[in-house]
């Protein structure tokens, strides 16, 4: 089971050395990465910064908010894709 959960506000709390700057920043979980034995990595839109941030579960804590996928993304405009049977996508 993962600790944060996708569109949950977090506070980069502990960084690794790569993420020092954005010490003590806040963002919200954008991506999941799970490898059977490897500790959980996170993506983190931070606030205020055209960046993803890479973290380790051990660097985050959370900060008692959560987001909808709708206050980020607008679904308004969806576009159907049919994949043929050779695996590439065309507009359905």
């Amino acid at each position: 089971m993962n600790r944060f959960a996708f569109y949950q506000e977090v506070r980069i709390a502990r960084p690794a050395p790569q993420n020092a700057e954005h010490a003590g920043r806040i963002g919200v979980v954008v991506g999941l990465a799970a490898e059977p034995g490897e500790p959980v990595g996170y993506g983190v839109a931070l606030h205020g910064i055209a960046e993803i941030a890479s973290c380790d579960e051990a660097e985050l804590e959370a900060t008692g908010r959560q987001f909808r996928r709708e206050d980020f993304y607008d679904d308004s405009q969806r576009v159907r894709v049919r994949v043929d049977q050779d695996g590439r996508g065309h507009p359905a």
